[in-house]
C-alpha cells in the first residue's frame, strides 16, 4: 500500500492560516465565530501544545549552538601560608588565575548539522501539530455549540408533545370521571399514561443532554463548567456547497501529514548523524590565562599572559557494538515513522472521502424525513379531528402523535448529523476549500534557523 501512494505527498507545504478557521463562514453564524475564537484563546490543552513548539524551538537552538566554539573563563584566587625557620615565621602566599578555555569539534562529515536540521524538523511537526489542535478545537467547539442547539429543540419538541399527551390523558380521565366509559377506556388510559411517562423520561434524558453538553462546552472555552453558557437558539444553515472537482492538493496541507512527514525527516536527518558518528572527529582545542603571586591587577598584564593551542583527531575503536546499534535502531525509527507517514495519508483519503460521500446520502435523508414529517404532523391532526368525532380510537390518535413526534426528533438529529459531518469534511481537509497550500518553509522553521546562533 506504501508504494501506491502519490509521489506529491513527500514535497509537504506551509499551512494557510486563514484555512484553519476559515470554514466558520460557511456557516454564517458570528456567535459560533466568537465561540471558537475564544476558545482559541483561552484553551489550555491548546496552550500546552503552543508551549510544546516553544520547547522544539529551543531545542532547535541547543543543537545549532554545537555548530560553534564553546568558550570558558575562570578566575581562581588562593592564599597559602608556611612557618619557615627555627623562628617559625609565618609566610603568607596570594595565587591568582586567569585563564579562558576554547573547544570546538569540526563538523568535517555534517554529523552536527544533521542533528541540528533534525531538531528543525521537529520544530516544524510541532507546528503541524498545534495547528492541528488548533482546527481539532475550533470543530470540537462547533460540534458542541450545535448538540447544544439540536438538544434545545429536542426538549422543545418534547415539551409539545408532551403536553399533548397530558391533554389525551385529562380527557380520557374526566370521561370516566362523567361514567361515560366503555370496554376499551381502562386500556386507552394505561396506554396514555404510559406515553406521558416515556415522554417525561425522555424530556429528562434531553435535558441531562443539553446540562452536559453546556458543560462540556464551557471547558473547552477554559472556563468552570458551570452550566450557564450561552449558546445558539436555531440550528444555523450551510451557505455552500462541497465545490465540484476539489483540489487533491488541499490535503496537502492538513497538519497531522505535515507533522507525520516532518518526523520521517527528522528521522532519516537522525540516521545520517549516527552513521557519520563512525567517521574520526576533528576537535581543536585552546586556552589563555595568566598567574600572578603579587596584586590582583597583574593578572591582566599583557607580559604575563600565556596561550596555547592544538588539535586531535578521534576514531572511535571499540564501544561494544553501542554505534552501529544506534544506526540500527535510528533505522527501526525512521521505518515505522514512514509507515505511520503513509497510515496516516491513507486516513486523510479514506476521511475526505467519506465525509464526501456522507453529505449526499445525508442530505437525502433530510429531504425524505422532512417529508415524513409533514405527512406526520398533517395525520396527527387528521386523526385528533376524527377522534373529536369519534371516527377513530384514543390508540390512532396516539400512535399518530408518536409518529409524528419521532419523525421531527430524527429530523433534528440527522439536521445536527448534516452539520457536523460537513464539520468533519473540512477537519480531514485540514481546513475550508479556498486555501491551498503553500511550498515554501514554514515561518516556524525559518524563525529557529535565524535565531540558532547562541
Amino acid at each position: 500500500m506504501v508504494g501506491e501512494l502519490p509521489s506529491r505527498w513527500t514535497g509537504g507545504g506551509h499551512i494557510p492560516r486563514a484555512s484553519v478557521t476559515g470554514w466558520l463562514d460557511d456557516f454564517g453564524s458570528s456567535r459560533m465565530r466568537a465561540l471558537v475564537k475564544e476558545a482559541v484563546d483561552n484553551n489550555y490543552d491548546l496552550s500546552a501544545t503552543l508551549s510544546r513548539v516553544e520547547q522544539a524551538k529551543e531545542r532547535a537552538r541547543i543543537a545549532g549552538a554545537d555548530q560553534f566554539p564553546t568558550v570558558d573563563g575562570s578566575i581562581q584566587t588562593s592564599r597559602s601560608q608556611n612557618l619557615r625557620g627555627a623562628a617559625f615565621q609565618t609566610v603568607t602566599a596570594n595565587n591568582f588565575n586567569f585563564s579562558m578555555d576554547l573547544a570546538w569539534e569540526v563538523d568535517l562529515w555534517g554529523r552536527i548539522r544533521n542533528l541540528k536540521q533534525a531538531e528543525l524538523d521537529r520544530l516544524t511537526a510541532e507546528a503541524a501539530a498545534y495547528e492541528a489542535s488548533r482546527l481539532s478545537l475550533a470543530a470540537t467547539v462547533a460540534k458542541t455549540t450545535l448538540q447544544i442547539v439540536e438538544s434545545k429543540l429536542q426538549i422543545a419538541l418534547s415539551r409539545r408533545t408532551l403536553s399533548s399527551l397530558r391533554t389525551n390523558l385529562q380527557i380520557l380521565d374526566s370521561k370516566l370521571e362523567a361514567g361515560d366509559a366503555d370496554d376499551r377506556t381502562a386500556l386507552e388510559i394505561s396506554l396514555s399514561r404510559a406515553d406521558v411517562a416515556r415522554a417525561e423520561s425522555n424530556l429528562l434524558a434531553e435535558q441531562r443532554q443539553l446540562d452536559a453538553s453546556k458543560r462540556t462546552l464551557e471547558t473547552l472555552l477554559g472556563k468552570y463548567p458551570s452550566g450557564d453558557v450561552d449558546a445558539l437558539s436555531v440550528l444555523p444553515q450551510i451557505r455552500r456547497e462541497v465545490p465540484a472537482g476539489l483540489p487533491s492538493e488541499l490535503l496537502l496541507r492538513r497538519p497531522d501529514l505535515l507533522a507525520a512527514e516532518a518526523r520521517v525527516d527528522a528521522a532519516y536527518k537522525d540516521l545520517a548523524a549516527s552513521r557519520k558518528a563512525l567517521l574520526p572527529s576533528i576537535r581543536i582545542t585552546g586556552g589563555i590565562g595568566t598567574s600572578t603571586t603579587d596584586e590582583f591587577g597583574d593578572l591582566f598584564d599583557i607580559q604575563n599572559m600565556v596561550w596555547n593551542i592544538g588539535a586531535g583527531l578521534t576514531q572511535p575503536v571499540f564501544r561494544a557494538g553501542r554505534l552501529k546499534a544506534e544506526i540500527r535502531l535510528d533505522e527501526k525509527e525512521r521505518n515505522e515513522l514512514a509507515s505511520t507517514y503513509a497510515e496516516t495519508a491513507l486516513t486523510a483519503f479514506r476521511e475526505v472521502e467519506t465525509a464526501l460521500a456522507a453529505e449526499a446520502y445525508l442530505k437525502g435523508q433530510v429531504n425524505a424525513l422532512s417529508r415524513a414529517t409533514s405527512e406526520s404532523r398533517r395525520a396527527e391532526e387528521l386523526s385528533l379531528r376524527d377522534y373529536e368525532t369519534g371516527i377513530v380510537d384514543i390508540i390512532t390518535l396516539l400512535e399518530s402523535q408518536r409518529r409524528a413526534f419521532d419523525s421531527e426528533s430524527q429530523l433534528l438529529s440527522q439536521q445536527l448529523e448534516l452539520l457536523t459531518n460537513r464539520i468533519d469534511l473540512y477537519l480531514a481537509l485540514g481546513g475550508d476549500f479556498d486555501h491551498v497550500p503553500v511550498d515554501k518553509e514554514p515561518v516556524a522553521q525559518a524563525s529557529a534557523r535565524s535565531t540558532s546562533t547562541p
